[in-house]
């Protein structure tokens, strides 16, 4: 079937729905020029998903959608030198443009699915970690911040040990260390098996110890598992799964949620009630400033601003400072 028939099906599909979208992403390992990627629903709405790694194909497919459905999702993330987001921002002139990073979508979903097969208990247990890349990373500083505790098994002994040196120095001081893979010792059982590679992993020999009937594996990077192993993984009835990113789906769609939505038009930011300036939702007011929970429609005063990113002591507050306060607090009271 022709990319031009998919796109139009994928139509078809996403017209059942009252809010639309669909998802443009590329990735490091595959050099493929198109390719539909699982459908996503999250509410009420209804996602397509492709890979394109084809100009001439992301202007077709960018062309097509623009105006036919409500938001266009683009990886920002540059794994090729195809830059889908500088060739988006040109072609979509109707629908809503919004970047997302695979990446940290990938990551949140490995973290809810360690933590639900784990019941969200991750304390003392142990967690080996295949790869010494961007989401290897994450997902291991994830992990230990959880309380596991944490191996990392890489492609060299100089890369492993270059990754953890560089993780164990900003994981909080009583967090317990990342380690190396080499420090296992024989009696040892891993509790999750997380591989995240851009490529097979070859050393899956190492695994067979410390593999028992109640270890978890995820492959993240997919395919980096042979056949052979798999095979066997399911033949002694051990849960061995691919990460599927939907599972974090809704952090993609938080940008186009009702309370991010608010929080910048109705909380972040400076304002006047009655004449006098207030600021909310993390803003730095300028000193005398009023500090609110909600700069349209406040409920609370904090304090007054000084100036400094601080908020005045009681005893520092000056009359006019006491009268500020005094009148957003009347207004508050009579109007909110």
């Amino acid at each position: 079937m022709s990319f031009k028939q998919v796109i139009l099906n994928e139509l078809n599909y996403l017209s059942q729905y009252s809010k639309t979208a669909i998802l443009i992403s590329t990735t490091a390992k595959h050099r493929l020029r198109f390719r539909p990627l699982p459908r996503r629903v999250y509410s009420n709405i209804a996602m397509s998903s492709f890979m394109i790694n084809d100009k001439h194909i992301l202007n077709e497919v960018l062309s097509f959608y623009d105006g036919k459905i409500d938001n266009i999702y683009i990886d920002i993330e540059q794994k090729q030198d195809l830059n889908l987001f500088e060739i988006a921002r040109e072609v979509v002139k109707k629908s809503r443009l919004i970047t997302m990073k695979p990446n940290d979508t990938t990551l949140e979903s490995c973290d809810f699915l360690v933590r639900q097969q784990q019941k969200d208990d991750l304390y003392n247990k142990n967690i080996i970690v295949i790869g010494t890349g961007n989401l290897a990373s994450k997902i291991a500083v994830r992990l230990a911040e959880r309380q596991a505790n944490v191996f990392i098994k890489g492609r060299t002994i100089k890369k492993e040990n270059a990754l953890i040196n560089g993780l164990n120095l900003f994981l909080p001081r009583n967090t317990a260390p990342i380690v190396s893979f080499t420090q296992v010792e024989d009696n040892f059982s891993a509790d999750v098996i997380i591989s995240f590679l851009s490529g097979e992993f070859t050393e899956e020999g190492t695994l067979f110890p410390h593999i028992d009937k109640n270890t978890i594996i995820i492959d993240g990077g997919i395919n980096n598992f042979s056949s052979n192993f798999i095979h066997q993984m399911l033949s002694d009835n051990i849960q061995i799964t691919r990460l599927d990113t939907r599972i974090a789906l809704p952090y993609q769609m938080l940008s186009n949620e009702d309370y991010i939505q608010i929080f910048f038009s109705e909380i972040y930011g400076q304002n006047k009630i009655g004449g006098i300036t207030v600021v909310s939702g993390g803003y730095i007011g300028a000193e005398g400033t009023v500090i609110v929970d909600n700069i349209k429609r406040p409920s609370q005063s904090i304090g007054i601003a000084d100036g400094k990113g601080g908020v005045k002591a009681h005893e520092q507050l000056s009359k006019t400072d006491r009268d500020r306060l005094r009148k957003i607090e009347q207004t508050i009271s009579t109007h909110y």
